[in-house]
């Protein structure tokens, strides 16, 4: 083999490899928007950790709409809108490795307007409140009947941190 060919074929299998991780990683083949319930947002991944979200839109499963976070400061400011109604922009790519999902929301906004239900659901506001203190109040005296056995209290602490950010949450307002 010539020393031509020793430069070129390195050469040209490189300029392959990035114009490949442009094409599939990089280069947006779609982008959109989507509005609904988000349902959840946690960082999750056994080697790289990734900000992984659940978007509902309806009742069903073709109305469930999986996304991933790449930019860190924008999945924090996702996290503290779970449960409420928000508008996601996105771009999806052709793979979303190391994401779960090819759809990478770009930006988001929490949804201003009121719908009647939203309105009607002020009304009711007050029994609203109080069923959520009562179920702060079992979900308390549930870890406090967890608390006597220090090893799995910490277990179950340890388990939902991991698992579910939202409840280990309420862990420390329970402690307050």
């Amino acid at each position: 083999m010539s020393l031509k060919y020793k430069i070129l074929i390195p050469v040209i299998v490189f300029s392959l490899g990035v114009f490949g991780k442009y094409a599939l990683w990089d280069f947006p083949v779609s982008n959109g928007k989507r509005t609904g319930n988000l349902v959840k947002i946690s960082k999750k991944g056994k080697l790289i950790k990734t900000w992984e979200g659940t978007l509902d839109e309806g009742s069903g499963d073709k109305l469930t709409f999986y996304f991933s976070v790449k930019d860190e400061a924008l999945a924090q400011e996702m996290y503290n809108y779970a449960g409420k109604t928000v508008s996601i922009y996105y771009d999806e790519y052709l793979v979303g490795w190391p994401r779960e999902t090819t759809y990478n929301v770009t930006k988001w906004s929490a949804k201003d307007k009121k719908t009647e239900s939203e309105v009607e659901g002020e009304a009711t506001a007050s029994s609203s409140e109080a069923l959520s203190l009562l179920g702060q109040t079992l979900f308390c005296s549930l870890l406090g009947s967890l608390y006597q056995d220090q090893e799995l209290y910490q277990k179950v602490k340890e388990h939902l941190k991991t698992k579910n950010l939202y409840l280990y949450r309420q862990i420390q307002k329970c402690n307050e």
